[in-house]
């Protein structure tokens, strides 16, 4: 199993949100750097990075904190926030992002994603696919989109896209474990695909729920922050 920690940057700082709420953000660390250093010193080195007022301002919002992540020796990042243009993709991989990450702009202009993947490489994208009581979610979780989380997927699937970040938002930042069942449904729909789980994640049982479930891979917040899971003992079910 992947395992990617997560690092919300807003203002500058290192927050978590509560289900998508940008009036209680939770700040854990005013330098993401030093966040992301600390990671690394735990083994994990693949990190999952959101641009949270690009997210919801819906423009690239803050490269200075990222790139600083990027300066980092032997990490790789995907991250996304408020990409809507391939002026913010060129940007985002030219400053060495691995996989950029994108939500809103995948699902309200999925043509122009087809062509930033037809030019840039399927592997090089993370489509993100976030739904709140079944439904899909956009700019930053503060809209609501009426098509389907399967089609979406089935659409970018048959583009060479393998690589999908599922979050169930009710439960993001509220650590009261995992959708597994929704997960086992997406993997049972479609082969090949690399899904990554987000939200509800609480402790070392819920990973290996999502392991025995055949989850490929996990995006970990809240849970790292607040010391609920040690890193030593979430290492050995990483690959």
């Amino acid at each position: 199993m992947l395992i990617l920690p997560a690092i919300d940057i807003l203002n500058g700082r290192c927050v978590r949100l509560r289900q998508g709420d940008f009036r209680t953000p939770t700040v854990y660390s005013d330098s993401p750097e030093a966040t992301a250093r600390a990671f690394m010193e735990n083994g994990f080195t693949f990190l999952h990075v959101v641009d949270l007022s690009g997210a919801r301002d819906g423009a690239v919002r803050d490269t200075t904190a990222l790139a600083s992540l990027l300066g980092l020796q032997g990490i790789r990042i995907q991250a996304g926030g408020g990409i809507r243009t391939k002026k913010d993709v060129e940007q985002y991989l030219q400053i060495g992002v691995h996989r950029i990450v994108t939500g809103s702009a995948a699902i309200k202009n999925p043509e122009t994603v087809l062509r930033w993947i037809a030019e840039f490489g399927p592997q090089r994208f993370t489509i993100a696919l976030d739904v709140r009581d079944g439904f899909i979610a956009t700019e930053g979780w503060t809209a609501v989109d009426g098509r389907s989380l399967h089609d979406l997927i089935r659409w970018y699937r048959e583009a060479g896209v393998t690589s999908f970040l599922c979050t169930d938002i009710e439960r993001d930042g509220m650590l009261t474990g995992p959708n597994v069942d929704f997960y086992k449904n997406l993997l049972s729909s479609f082969d090949g695909i690399e899904l990554i789980a987000s939200g509800g994640i609480s402790s070392l049982a819920d990973v290996e729920d999502l392991r025995g479930a055949d989850v490929p891979a996990v995006v970990i917040g809240r849970a790292f922050y607040e010391g609920r899971i040690d890193p030593l003992q979430l290492k050995a079910l990483a690959d």
